[in-house]
């Protein structure tokens, strides 16, 4: 980083911590001030953090959400998801393929192409993990709903990834590509993040075994979590699957990793303001206005099919009322990892890409501007929020 980049950060941070006072005086999640105040500073307004800037420290971002997906992982604990089993299960499931079914059957009837439909149908699975981790963190929220969330949260990005490569794998065979390739293309995702990540979170997990210090395991956390970013990126899988891994395998193994959490959370919230603070910079008002026909019907069935599902289908599972009632509300944030898949489509089928990324990119400002309300609401309803304001 240059004199200009680290002076852009350290900007960054402090506004956005002021941003988050600011929100939480009046009564806000602090998440939705700290994108505020990105956006209000980012390209779409004053500038101040252009997009040059917004390229060059995006490092900030793939450790931030490397660290996010890391913690949703390590809610993730074998003994816990035996007891939510079938609730678990039945609860994914449901709000995945009721976003997914029902965002599909309306892009296709609208545009009457099924590949574009079941591609941004794999894309409204994705739930925004980071915005749920802070908005339960800031509130404090404990209790069934925010265990069986955070669990969703993380089995619901995994399988939005994997039904995402899937399709994408089938449009590219329908292209000409090879169905050797495809496949290939496939088992390097899946079998190079679960590799990477089993191996880091191993070494994590024996390194444990021959110190006595909290303070160097949490170094060897964090080192761990960078090198896990930059494996994922050299061999070019998922860095958020492979944070995700490390994060649940080192949970169930590790026996004093937990006792690092406190000083952990310290460490991350500078890289969490950024992180939020530059997606609020990233979000173009401009995209509104061409938001469309769509953007509109996927702006509408996505938070509706997982609405829906849940309500259709927890109480089949066993779920308590409040569960049923409030868990479809809490799942409507959405960014990081949906303009992640978008930025792949682009790459390499940049017409597609372009259609998806103007009705993601512009449902995203309205799901991060409301979305952390109703997380918020939902454990609220919920009786789980204990930090009241």
């Amino acid at each position: 980083m240059d004199v200009y980049e680290l002076l852009s950060v350290g900007m960054i941070i402090l506004l956005g911590l002021l941003g988050g006072k600011l929100s939480h005086r009046i009564k806000i999640p602090k998440v939705t001030g700290y994108m505020i105040i990105g956006l209000i500073f980012g390209p779409s307004v004053l500038n101040f953090i252009t997009s040059s800037t917004l390229n060059d420290i995006h490092m900030i971002n793939d450790i931030a959400l490397g660290m996010i997906l890391f913690a949703i992982g390590g809610e993730i604990e074998i003994n816990h998801l035996r007891s939510l089993r079938k609730k678990l299960l039945y609860i994914t499931l449901a709000e995945s393929f009721g976003a997914f079914a029902l965002v599909s059957f309306t892009t296709w009837l609208f545009t009457q192409d099924l590949f574009l439909a079941l591609i941004l149908g794999s894309i409204a699975i994705a739930t925004a993990p980071g915005v749920t981790l802070l908005v339960i963190r800031e509130y404090e929220a404990r209790g069934p709903l925010t265990d069986i969330l955070l669990a969703v949260v993380a089995l619901n990005n995994v399988l939005c990834l994997v039904v995402f490569r899937v399709f994408l794998g089938i449009y590219s065979v329908t292209e000409s590509e090879p169905v050797i390739n495809a496949v290939i293309g496939l088992i390097k995702d899946f079998g190079g993040s679960i590799l990477i990540g089993a191996a880091i979170a191993g070494l994590i997990t024996y390194w444990e075994q021959k110190i006595d210090d909290l303070s160097e395991l949490l170094l060897v956390i964090i080192g761990g979590v960078l090198l896990g970013i930059g494996l994922a990126r050299t061999f070019g899988v998922s860095p958020l699957a492979v944070c995700l891994i490390i994060g649940a395998i080192t949970n169930n193994l590790s026996m004093m990793h937990r006792l690092v959490y406190a000083e952990l959370r310290q460490i991350e919230m500078p890289f969490y303001i950024a992180f939020f603070v530059l997606s609020g910079a990233s979000l173009h008002l401009g995209s509104l206005s061409h938001l469309g026909v769509l953007g509109i019907v996927y702006l509408l069935a996505r938070p509706t099919g997982k609405y829906l599902g849940t309500v259709l289908v927890a109480k089949k599972s066993g779920a308590d009322e409040t569960i049923t009632r409030n868990i479809g509300m809490a799942l409507l944030p959405q960014a990081g990892v949906a303009i992640g898949m978008v930025l792949t489509i682009s790459e390499s089928y940049p017409e597609m890409g372009q259609m998806i990324g103007v009705v993601v990119y512009s449902s995203v400002i309205v799901y991060e501007g409301v979305g952390p309300f109703f997380t918020r609401m939902a454990l609220s309803r919920a009786g789980e929020v204990r930090l009241q304001e």
